[in-house]
């Protein structure tokens, strides 16, 4: 027995048990703390109207007789061909806690985001143990997505993009397993897996057909059997397409068709207007190729990208063609899943000249994979050096150098809060503010909205917002107290307020206004400005 309680307190349970339930705690204690997103109340009018279509199906008369008008019929809703896996159940979870306040709301949405991008983390520390057979490593690559500033923001809101990365890191667990030892059981939760990230973002499908192709390779190399290929591709298959439809309430109706539907949208999003990029305003369906790779470039920070350059030769340089077996062992055909999972939706979105704005949020789901091959390239130089005598101090430096970049990481992270979602590393140069995109999730209007209300005690504030921001700078309104909601009035003219806030969106010039009482700063960037007009 005593045996048993000292194994609990081993060095790899209390790291590894420790590092997330600190995380965890981190994650419950400032989930609060952040503004509402552009695209957070439209995500949940989406969530509203497909719940209101399955109660239709299933409690037609309990939905009548609670009918307001709010939310119309799916078949009448603009973006009907979103996925809400995640959406739906939130808007349920909304429901059944009878939460009426509107910045309760967005908070319950903001904890439920944490906890699924919790999971992704988790899933990364899976990937990297089972590749590196090395729980070290495995903790490296999940404290790397961690102290990843942007993404350590947006796990937190982003229902969207960082959602479906957690989902894609959780699906890529299960293809692993499959992929090395092909079972039903297996087959049925990668499945399920993979039905869940395409049922948030329709790029999910990437991964199905990555997770077959490989099974094929390996069936060719004789590393699987034909008959249990066969067994577990349809059993797959079939399980997949059941679970992706009953997960997501607009394909019931027409569900090949509605798919493709959802597919073709994807692939030609129509959004026509500007991103600053490189200091220029240009159009969104007309952006340069280079625009991903260079927002990659310039957001990830240089430290993972070293490693990634590393990781990829050393995958391209182990790639050996030997009658279909292409990689000599499983721990290479990870890598391999690993690249097609970074590379091929890069290469895709450049081919396609896919419409893309925001940054590369759009292609955060790629993010895992990234580290995962940078984690192969660091790992390859700490073994390299290790081994060798004559370098007993590298290996060590390695140690703190990779120390001290965390560090500085951490502190970016903790100093900008909760503003970490504009991070730039030095390749985005000195000019971050009039050529790049900076708070275009406008979440820093919270932040100005509560320095006015708590700087200005009278019973009516009139604030005036650069109009083309104004929505999402109305939105966080509800999330400072109710007493605080009512003091304040927006307004269109300049005359009659007494305020005007800016987050420098479509605008990235200085205003004509010489009292700025408040700015919100992310490091060195100034993000958000407010202005006294009386």
């Amino acid at each position: 027995m005593m045996r048993r309680w000292l194994a609990l307190f081993t060095t790899r349970r209390v790291c590894v048990y420790g590092f997330f339930g600190l995380l965890l705690l981190l994650g419950l204690g400032i989930y609060p703390d952040y503004g509402i997103s552009w695209d957070e109340d439209l995500s949940r009018a989406t969530g509203m109207v497909s719940l209101r279509y399955v109660a239709e199906k299933i409690f037609p008369a309990l939905v009548a007789h609670h009918q307001d008008g709010t939310y119309p019929p799916l078949s009448d809703w603009a973006n009907r061909d979103y996925g809400v896996v995640f959406e739906m159940p939130a808007c349920l979870l909304e429901r059944v806690l009878r939460i009426d306040d509107l910045g309760a709301r967005y908070r319950l949405r903001h904890l439920l985001t944490f906890l699924v991008c919790f999971g992704g983390v988790i899933a990364v520390y899976q990937l990297g143990r089972q590749r590196f057979s090395d729980w070290r490593l495995g903790l490296l690559g999940a404290a790397w997505l961690v102290l990843s500033p942007r993404l350590f923001a947006e796990s937190f809101y982003n229902s969207k993009d960082a959602v479906f990365m957690a989902l894609m890191a959780i699906a890529t667990v299960t293809a692993v397993r499959l992929v090395l030892r092909p079972t039903t059981g297996r087959a049925i939760w990668h499945a399920l897996a993979c039905a869940a990230a395409i049922d948030v973002r329709v790029m999910g499908i990437v991964l199905p057909g990555a997770t077959l192709g490989l099974l094929v390779v390996r069936a060719l190399g004789g590393r699987v059997a034909w008959r249990t290929l066969g067994r577990v591709a349809g059993l797959y298959a079939v399980l997949l397409a059941v679970f992706v439809v009953a997960g997501w309430p607009y394909l019931w109706a027409a569900p090949w068709t509605n798919l493709k539907s959802a597919f073709q949208h994807m692939s030609v999003y129509y959004w026509d207007n500007t991103v600053l990029y490189r200091g220029e305003l240009v159009r969104a369906l007309a952006l340069p190729w280079h625009y991903a790779p260079v927002w990659i470039g310039i957001t990830t920070p240089v430290f993972y990208l070293v490693w990634l350059l590393v990781g990829l030769v050393a995958v391209g340089g182990s790639f050996r063609p030997v009658r279909w077996r292409l990689w000599a062992d499983d721990d290479h055909v990870q890598d391999l899943l690993f690249a097609l999972l970074l590379l091929g939706p890069l290469l895709a979105v450049i081919v396609l000249h896919s419409a893309l704005y925001d940054g590369w949020r759009h292609l955060y789901f790629v993010y895992p994979a990234l580290l995962l091959l940078a984690l192969r390239g660091w790992a390859l130089a700490w073994h390299w050096l290790s081994s060798r005598q004559h370098w007993r101090l590298a290996a060590p430096a390695l140690l703190a150098v990779t120390g001290l970049s965390m560090l500085h990481l951490t502190i970016f992270i903790v100093k900008a809060h909760p503003n970490q979602q504009v991070y730039f590393n030095p390749l985005a140069g000195q000019q971050v503010a009039t050529s790049y995109e900076l708070d275009y999730w406008g979440l820093s209007f919270r932040q100005g909205l509560n320095y006015i209300v708590s700087h200005d005690a009278r019973p009516r504030i009139i604030i005036q917002a650069n109009a083309e921001v104004a929505p999402v700078a109305r939105l966080n309104l509800c999330m400072l107290p109710a007493a605080d909601r009512q003091r304040v009035v927006f307004t269109e003219s300049k005359q009659a307020a007494d305020y005007f806030i800016t987050n420098y969106r479509w605008h990235p010039r200085p205003y004509p206004y010489p009292h700025e009482v408040h700015r919100v700063m992310a490091g060195e960037v100034r993000i958000l400005s407010v202005f006294k007009l009386k």
